[in-house]
């Protein structure tokens, strides 16, 4: 067989765009020479969709527009759509077969996830019904994303056990002689994140299918950043179906692909492009999340407080890579208190990067709210408060700007100042999306240096990277005044928030592990109020850590 893998980057409730993408696509796979076209996972709609799933109208209007495509496909497709359901979420996540102008078979998503970052099972009710197409002698199984991951050595086998799964289906007896599949079908949104690209290696996730119904498997992943969530791609067709004799061809990753693979050519696992690259994955998210959001939201431009430190520096040079310089701002706001550097490299940054840079001091303006506080503030000595007090007046000046201008604030908190609160509410908390909030500080300097090191020189200034930490909200201020050294404050952190360990479960830091939980708990009110960004590791704040804020956290 020859199949068109159609890997396309979808934007949820956009039906006429994924509608005439997936047309496009298919006519391209026609003149290729494909007997038929697979794409992700609610291709028709985008995906997630959210509660968009319990509005009537929107699944009517994606229903109207998979039929209305159907007629003017070239060749058969395999194409995912949300559809109406008499259960209690009155809604399915299905996929559908189309041949020859309309829809001659579909099934529906039985697993339903409801852990991390997605949680169907609230949004969709399960499928009943399991499907097999019969297409040109061929039979071809249908299933869709988490309805094969229930194999025993899975971490989500134990989520399903009192469900129906697909896998045992198509292993069963009834698929054996005439009946016997020649291939399964995953279409699929497969959640990125540092901890779980691994589907398609050898011995991973889409070998041990197909070992299990042996048969090959082709897995067609959604590429794409939707608001937190990310889909790497990657896309696959794996036959482990013979024992030593694995075959592989893998699509992309972090962008569109489109591929024909013909099952009769596919040879051996050729290694690289299916292992997970670290950093340069991690780069490659953060780049495609980034342009993802501001792209799909209709906005032209971003604008970042330059503060001369790491963190603003990476999100500028994040931005610049997702966007073009063209499409980004950069503004200084430089205090009495801030050091001549800062605003050296601030300046360097911009240079480098060839934004558009702006400085607007903040000393009147802080100046100004003291007076304006002084009154009240009678007899009380100076503290936090007028620390805050230059964040809020930064925030505020960001806000006009982006107000005046239509740029959309780029919040440039990192994972690690905002597991403790070590950010201002209304100041630098400030923006729409947060593109290195699921970064801990470690990680902004790892990735920082390899956007220099793939570009061949400076990009973010090296001072920047090599003076100390600072919010420069009191003089002489280093963050190691109130934090541990970030790499010993970045490993209890991991433990406890991307683990779920508590202080006492945290070995090798005494009575700081402690502490920095303490500081945690005491922050939870803050973080829930933080600007969404993108998931990028196996706990992302937003997506996977839920915790409440009245409740007595320290505890932990």
């Amino acid at each position: 067989m020859k199949i068109g893998v159609g890997q396309i980057n979808t934007r949820v409730g956009d039906f006429e765009f994924n509608a005439r993408k997936i047309l496009e696509t298919c006519n391209y796979f026609k003149i290729g020479g494909a007997d038929f076209a697979v794409f992700p996972e609610s291709a028709i709609s985008g995906y997630p969709i959210k509660d968009l799933a319990r509005y009537k109208a929107f699944v009517d209007k994606a229903q109207d527009a998979l039929h209305k495509l159907a007629p003017m496909l070239p060749i058969p497709a395999i194409i995912g759509c949300p559809s109406r359901s008499d259960g209690p979420s009155g809604c399915r996540n299905s996929a559908y077969w189309i041949e020859n102008g309309e829809v001659a078979a579909s099934t529906d998503k039985h697993l339903l996830p409801n852990y991390g970052a997605l949680n169907d099972a609230r949004n969709f009710d399960p499928g009943e019904d399991f499907c097999a197409v019969r297409y040109r002698g061929y039979n071809i199984g249908l299933t869709i994303c988490e309805d094969i991951w229930t194999l025993a050595d899975d971490n989500t086998a134990k989520r399903y056990e009192r469900f129906a799964s697909p896998i045992e289906y198509f292993s069963s007896a009834e698929f054996s002689g005439e009946n016997k599949l020649d291939i399964l079908i995953n279409i699929s949104a497969s959640v990125f994140s540092s901890s779980n690209d691994n589907p398609r290696h050898k011995g991973g996730l889409l070998c041990r299918v197909s070992e299990k119904i042996g048969v090959p498997v082709l897995w067609c992943n959604l590429i794409g950043g939707n608001d937190e969530v990310i889909f790497a791609g990657g896309s696959a067709y794996v036959d482990a179906s013979k024992k030593g004799e694995e075959k592989c061809a893998c699509l992309k990753k972090f962008e569109e692909d489109l591929k024909i693979i013909d099952t009769d050519t596919v040879s051996s696992y050729e290694g690289g492009a299916f292992d997970f690259r670290g950093d340069e994955d991690i780069l490659s998210a953060l780049v495609l999340s980034l342009r993802d959001f501001v792209d799909k939201c209709g906005i032209k431009r971003v604008l970042i407080g330059l503060s001369g430190g790491i963190d603003s520096a990476l999100v500028a040079a994040l931005a610049v890579l997702a966007l073009g310089k063209e499409r980004v701002i950069g503004v200084a706001m430089p205090s009495k208190i801030s050091s001549r550097h800062s605003v050296d490299d601030a300046r360097s940054l911009a240079e480098n990067l060839g934004i558009e840079f702006h400085i607007v001091p903040i000393s009147d303006v802080v100046e100004a709210f003291e007076r304006t506080l002084s009154p009240i503030f009678a007899g009380r000595p100076r503290d936090v408060t007028e620390e805050n007090i230059q964040s809020r007046a930064r925030g505020a000046i960001l806000m006009a700007i982006s107000n005046k201008f239509g740029a959309l604030v780029l919040t440039t908190g990192n994972k690690s100042e905002c597991a403790v609160g070590y950010c201002t509410l209304y100041g630098d908390t400030c923006g729409g999306f947060a593109p290195i909030c699921d970064l801990y500080k470690t990680e902004v300097y790892r990735i920082s240096k390899l956007i220099n090191a793939k570009a061949g020189r400076d990009i973010i200034p090296q001072n920047t990277i090599d003076k100390a930490p600072s919010a420069e909200l009191r003089p002489n201020q280093k963050d190691e005044d109130s934090l541990p050294p970030y790499d010993i404050f970045d490993a209890i952190l991991k433990q406890h928030i991307d683990a779920f360990k508590s202080a006492d479960e945290i070995s090798g830091h005494g009575g700081l592990a402690e502490e920095v939980a303490r500081k945690v708990a005491r922050a939870e009110y803050k973080r829930t109020q933080y600007p969404i960004g993108p998931k990028i590791s196996a706990v992302a704040y937003a997506t996977d850590r839920k915790m409440p804020v009245a409740a007595k956290l320290e505890i932990l």
